[in-house]
């Protein structure tokens, strides 16, 4: 039987098993006097009954009573028990599975946790495993030494750096508490509706139905704006079509001052070494945010697809599965390394490198070279060289003779050859960091 694979969040719940997203879930109830709904069928009504919304409950997972509270569900553990139970059911057969994993969020904590866990067994899944949705997302890509994993939720964004060598650890984790998609999605809304008085005379925030038809069609148009810069605005209300032109500047523009923090958080976090800011696909949707945090990232972001945590949890499944005593696993293998090296033909193995006329030994534990290194073997450089990071490089023995492992935004070269990830050193070898840069010799000694 397969593994399910269940990524939270309060956005959405998402379902993977195989290579399929088999259901997706958006964190939203409506507790009606009549019935409670939950997921899409809730989403749908959250312009025309607000008061009846609940989308907090994956955020603030508790068993405090619920101000709105129905016999149904009297605290937010009971809604989550609600959507976890109807996920399931929407995944059908394929949630047919011998183990269930679950890919949670950074930011939650040991109550949390003990919580969902209660929450899975008691909705009848063979909860097998737990892990941090970040690392699930980012092991197993191509992908830096250390690495800034963002998501932007309903009602927080969350940042996560992750680093290691052959295994990617969670390190750290910083939250910006106000800014998620309901602000958002909330300021994108009052652009398209101011958009359409100005140019037809029709108000899409008036009524109800009409601001529900918005906030439905607005998800899609961003991610058109996002991938082309401009889309056609348009609805169809009332026997009558009104269309604008959505701008990624103006989108931009309306979300400034949320941009703004989550650049300087990125930039507080990324600490000036370089880093690959990888963004899930509900950041990576959102107009000019990529472009916003390429600066202060120092490269271009990398867009996660959706389900990426789900589908993460199902690649490393053998790893995170548990029989015993459940527990949060916050660091995976790097499963997709670089290519193994191959040693140059003709070069003899390095076994040394030379800088300033001494030789250091070439081991298994990598020797750093940057200007703050902070390894067990490292080699410190003056901080004041230009084009020298913190933690520039590694060089190290692997099975078939010395390799160098790029870190740095700024380049590392072999031979004037600059390195793409990890590249093969012999003796003879020049290997140079920085601009004009330092150069070492790699050296055979018998």
């Amino acid at each position: 039987m397969p593994t399910l694979a269940i990524e939270i969040a309060d956005a959405a719940l998402d379902a993977a098993v195989g290579d399929a997203l088999v259901a997706s879930s958006p964190g939203i109830a409506l507790l009606d006097p009549a019935g409670i709904t939950v997921g899409a069928a809730a989403a749908a009504s959250t312009r025309l009954k607000p008061l009846l919304v609940m989308d907090r409950f994956w955020s603030g997972l508790s068993t405090q009573p619920l101000a709105r509270a129905l016999p149904e569900a009297r605290t937010p553990a009971d809604l989550a028990w609600l959507h976890v139970r109807q996920l399931h059911a929407q995944a059908g057969a394929d949630a047919d599975a011998d183990a269930v994993i679950l890919a949670v969020p950074s930011s939650w904590r040991e109550a949390e946790l003990g919580l969902v866990a209660g929450i899975a067994r008691a909705a009848g899944l063979p909860l097998g495993g737990i892990v941090d949705s970040a690392v699930a997302g980012c092991a197993g890509r191509e992908a830096g030494y250390r690495v800034l994993h963002l998501d932007v939720d309903l009602h927080q964004s969350t940042l996560v750096a992750l680093e290691g060598e052959q295994t990617l650890v969670r390190r750290e984790v910083g939250v910006a508490t106000r800014v998620g998609l309901r602000a958002l999605m909330g300021a994108w809304a009052q652009v398209v509706g101011e958009s359409m008085v100005r140019r037809t005379r029709f108000d899409p925030l008036h009524q109800a139905a009409s601001e529900q038809a918005l906030h439905d069609a607005l998800p899609g148009w961003l991610e058109s704006v996002a991938a082309t810069g401009r889309t056609e605005a348009a609805l169809d209300f009332g026997g009558r079509r009104f269309a604008v032109e959505l701008h990624r500047d103006e989108c931009t523009l309306a979300a400034e001052a949320w941009y703004t923090q989550l650049a300087d958080l990125v930039a507080t976090t990324a600490r000036g070494e370089p880093v690959t800011l990888v963004m899930t696909r509900r950041a990576a949707m959102l107009p000019g945010l990529a472009e916003r945090l390429a600066r202060a990232a120092g490269s271009a972001p990398v867009a996660l697809p959706a389900g990426a945590a789900a589908f993460g949890a199902l690649a490393h499944g053998s790893t995170i599965r548990s029989d015993g005593a459940l527990a949060l696993v916050t660091g995976l293998p790097r499963s997709c390394p670089a290519a193994r090296p191959v040693q140059p033909a003709g070069g003899a193995r390095a076994t040394h490198l030379v800088h300033g006329g001494v030789a250091h030994t070439l081991e298994a534990e990598p020797l750093v070279i940057g200007s703050d290194p902070a390894a067990p073997r490292m080699l410190r450089l003056p901080a004041q060289l230009p084009g020298v990071s913190r933690r520039h490089c590694s060089v190290l023995l692997g099975a078939h003779g010395a390799i160098v492992r790029d870190h740095s935004r700024h380049g590392t070269f072999v031979n004037g050859q600059r390195v793409n990830g990890d590249a093969p050193l012999a003796a003879g070898d020049r290997l140079r960091v920085g601009s004009p840069g330092v150069v070492f010799e790699l050296v055979a000694v018998n």
